[in-house]
C-alpha cells in the first residue's frame, strides 16, 4: 500500500470515527429529552435506544436458527463461558444482544430485547445477537428481529448435523438471504459424526444451497 493510499485511508476513518461520535452525542441528547415529552409512547424511547446501541456497536453479528440448534451453545462456546442458558427444550423466548462490560449484568429493553454485558475481549471487537428459534423469530418476534438482521454485519443460519438442509432450512435460508446480508451456515454438533460423515453432509449443504438458491453459501 503507498502512502498516498494510507493517507486516504486514515482520513476517512477520522471521519467515520469523528461522524459516529456525532451520531452518539445526538442519540444521547435525544433520550435525555424524550421522556420529558408527555404521552410519548414508549416504542419511540426504545427505538432510540436501539438506534443509540447501533452506533457503540461497530460489527454485529447475528445468530438464526431453528428451536434447539444449538445457537446459544455456540455462542457459549465462542465466550468460553456459560453466559446464555442451554437445554433440550427452547430457551430462548427473547432476542438477547451481548455486548462488553467490565462485570457480568442484564438491561431488559420492552418486552422482546434483553442486553446482556459480558467481560469477554471478543465481545470488545464484536457483539452477538442470539435469537429465539425461527419459527418465532417471523411470527411473535418478527418486527424487532428483522430490524436487527438488517443492520447485522453478518449472519449465522445455524442447524444441527443431523438435520441440515430440511425444507425448513431452506425456507429459511432463503428468507435470509432475501436481506442482502452475508449469511454463513453453521452445522452444529458436527463432531459427533465420523470425517466421512461430515464431509457428506457439508456437501448435501452446498447440494441444496446451489438447487434452491442458486448460490453456494461458505458453511462451517
Amino acid at each position: 500500500m503507498d502512502e498516498s493510499t494510507q493517507t486516504q485511508q486514515n482520513r476517512l476513518y477520522d471521519e467515520y470515527v469523528e461522524l459516529r461520535a456525532q451520531q452518539q452525542k445526538l442519540i444521547a441528547d435525544l433520550l435525555v429529552e424524550l421522556p420529558k415529552v408527555d404521552n410519548l409512547d414508549e416504542a419511540y424511547i426504545h427505538q432510540a435506544r436501539d438506534a443509540q446501541f447501533h452506533t457503540e456497536t461497530p460489527f454485529l453479528m447475528a445468530f438464526v436458527g431453528p428451536f434447539s440448534s444449538g445457537k446459544s451453545s455456540v455462542i457459549n462456546a465462542l465466550l468460553g463461558a456459560e453466559v446464555l442458558r442451554v437445554g433440550p427444550t427452547p430457551t430462548t423466548d427473547r432476542i438477547t444482544i451481548l455486548r462488553y462490560g467490565e462485570e457480568p449484568q442484564q438491561m431488559t429493553s420492552g418486552d422482546e430485547t434483553v442486553t446482556l454485558f459480558h467481560p469477554s475481549a471478543l465481545l470488545q471487537k464484536v457483539s452477538f445477537v442470539d435469537t429465539p428459534g425461527l419459527e418465532s423469530v417471523f411470527q411473535e418476534h418478527e418486527e424487532t428481529t428483522r430490524g436487527f438482521l438488517h443492520r447485522s454485519d453478518l449472519v449465522f443460519l445455524v442447524m444441527l448435523a443431523t438435520q441440515a438442509m430440511t425444507a425448513r432450512n431452506v425456507e429459511y435460508l432463503k428468507t435470509l438471504e432475501q436481506y442482502g446480508k452475508k449469511v454463513i451456515i453453521l452445522v452444529n454438533q458436527a463432531d459427533l459424526l465420523t470425517v466421512e460423515e461430515r464431509q457428506t453432509v457439508k456437501e448435501y449443504v452446498l447440494s441444496q444451497s446451489r438447487e434452491h438458491l442458486g448460490t453456494t453459501p461458505e458453511v462451517w
